[in-house]
């Protein structure tokens, strides 16, 4: 449906909807009257304006206005960035790799300098007794 001269969409849909002011909506009648096409238009435009109407309210999923916000940030997101992004992600994930093991191999090499002896650390009250702390007094026979 191709607007004519001055009857585009939206004014076809004001004037359908009665929102233009009544020299505008006149004048537009004026032009309609001249214009068959555009006559037409608007009878095609208030036919379907109609059906739609006509059919059932429908109530959006309680979910619907995050998960079309979640789209909308991950494609502007997306369209901002470009495709260096998607390029540039990997080159990402390989640098934090490699940060990690020259991290890891550090530890190790400072480890085995300086060797420390790694001791549980005990709750108080709840040592066992060791060698040194053994009851004193012959130990059992057994035959």
């Amino acid at each position: 449906m191709p607007a004519t001269k001055d009857t585009s969409a939206e004014l076809m849909t004001a004037y359908l909807d009665a929102e233009l002011p009544e020299e505008d909506a006149a004048a537009f009648e004026a032009q309609l009257a001249e214009d068959p096409a555009a006559r037409s238009e608007v009878e095609q435009l208030r036919k379907v304006m109609s059906l739609v109407s006509s059919l059932p309210e429908v109530q959006a999923p309680p979910d619907f206005y995050e998960k079309v916000s979640k789209r909308i940030r991950r494609r502007q997101l997306f369209a901002s960035e470009g495709v260096w992004t998607l390029v540039s992600l990997p080159f990402q994930v390989l640098s934090i790799i490699i940060i990690l093991t020259v991290a890891a191999l550090n530890m190790m090499v400072q480890l085995e300098q300086k060797p420390q002896k790694l001791e549980r650390e005990t709750i108080p009250g709840t040592e066992k007794p060791g060698p040194a702390e053994a009851p004193q007094g012959p130990a059992p026979v057994r035959p």
